[in-house]
């Protein structure tokens, strides 16, 4: 007997255990990046992109964190939240420190959910800061680079004709420039070495000031091609030129937005320079300034909300800051001397500025609002053309003196000025290495 209830539940175990629910598979998620390699200048940052999969009804808010990374790298954000089944991308900016060291160095993105934690790996290559610049060293106009302390300075263009106006794309690849070795201006780009120069407009009509979109992939400029100024756009490759003004008057000094959605001008179309904004395709041309003074020189804040600007609307040249929209005007220096070429600090929260007020060309910084304006250079020569460095540390600038032009770098407050090019011609036109 015994036997056949053996033999019965034997027979049976199959049919039971098929009818025994199977355990819910656990909530988790997988994780991704986009690019998984990213190379940055010393005191720069980069971003990338973080994927997040949720599997099996994950829902939870994950805390992120970079593993092995070395000294003075930080992430931003560090959190995100998954709602629903869906995949979730954020952009995380990696920020790299100016003493970060110089090299690859192989980190991971960590996402960490309750108990549960997954990596992906990054390739993070550490360059040291560089600075491009024009030089007359070499008799005619060329652009050179250097490291941030100024050594190794490096001819990048090598040519008998004027190369001048060099612009780092985005991403710190390449260069854009303007040349005249084909006998008018052309826009050219070279990879940062200086290798394979191409000329993009290829036009017999002039072409300068190039300016890259934020996203790299295009370049707006100026071109007289048209019997008048106008201001262009093309795709990085030089493909698509077109032209976004289409007016008898002169419109130059493109600035595009930090969203690439717009691209702010000058332009005497109303019988005086006027500061304009229009849409990225040429469409919807706006006056922003409508001042019978000289309105010139446009920088857009950081965050895109704000406009810098040069003005003699008071009767000499001062720097004004309005809305994006042209709202609210206000005169931030407001001073009897001339105030000119505002740049934004990377945080937005200053202001440089050449300062002509203590009798001489001196650089300047202030707040946002025009509050604690403040004396950084004071030589009886002159300095001009302040620049930040991306993490606004430092700022290069040109000066002459001593006894020619040259181009020095200073701490963000004034202190530890250093002439970094000691070369008896002309050196100017200083841009850092995104």
């Amino acid at each position: 007997m015994k036997l056949i209830l053996l033999l019965a539940v034997l027979a049976l175990a199959p049919l039971l255990a098929a009818c025994t629910p199977a355990s819910p598979p656990t909530p988790g998620f997988t994780l991704s990046l986009s690019p998984t390699s990213q190379t940055v200048s010393q005191g720069s940052s980069r971003t990338t992109t973080l994927t997040l999969t949720p599997q099996h009804g994950f829902t939870c808010g994950v805390i992120l964190s970079l593993v092995n990374a070395p000294t003075g790298v930080v992430l931003t954000p560090t959190s995100l939240n998954v709602t629903g089944a869906a995949p979730v991308s954020q952009a995380l900016t990696i920020s790299v420190a100016g003493n970060t060291p110089i090299g690859s160095h192989p980190i991971q993105v960590r996402a960490v959910a309750g108990g549960l934690s997954r990596d992906a790996a990054l390739t993070l290559v550490v360059r040291a800061q560089q600075i491009a610049f024009v030089s007359r060293r070499d008799v005619n106009h060329e652009i050179y680079l250097m490291n941030a302390d100024g050594s190794d300075p490096t001819n990048l263009t090598s040519n008998a004709a004027i190369d001048l106006r060099p612009v780092w794309s985005p991403d710190g690849q390449r260069i854009a420039f303007q040349s005249f070795r084909d006998g008018n201006d052309e826009i050219y780009v070279m990879n940062a070495d200086g290798s394979d120069p191409t000329n993009l407009t290829s036009n017999t009509a002039s072409d300068r000031n190039p300016v890259w979109s934020p996203d790299g992939q295009r370049i707006a400029f100026e071109s007289n091609r048209d019997g008048n100024w106008d201001i262009y756009v093309m795709n990085a490759d030089g493909r698509d030129q077109t032209n976004l003004t289409r007016n008898a008057a002169i419109d130059q000094r493109p600035v595009w937005s930090p969203d690439g959605q717009r691209i702010a001008f000058e332009s005497n179309r109303d019988g005086n320079w006027e500061i304009y904004v229009m849409n990225a395709d040429g469409s919807d041309p706006t006056n922003l300034t409508s001042n019978a003074a000289i309105d010139q020189r446009p920088v857009w804040s950081p965050d895109g909300q704000r406009i810098a600007f040069e003005s003699d609307r008071d009767g000499n040249w001062e720097i004004y800051l309005m809305n994006a929209d042209g709202r609210d005007q206000t005169n931030l220096t407001s001073n009897l001397a001339f105030d000119a070429s505002p740049v934004w600090s990377p945080d937005g929260r200053r202001i440089a500025f050449e300062s002509f007020r203590d009798g001489n060309w001196n650089i300047y910084v202030m707040n946002a609002d025009g509050s604690i304006q403040i004396r950084l250079t004071s030589d009886p020569a002159e300095d001009r053309t302040p620049v930040w460095s991306p993490d606004g540390q430092r700022i290069a600038f040109e000066s002459d003196r001593d006894g020619n032009r040259d181009i020095y770098v200073m701490d963000a407050d004034g202190r530890d000025q250093i002439n970094l090019t000691r070369n008896a011609a002309f050196d100017g036109s200083p841009v850092w290495r995104p």
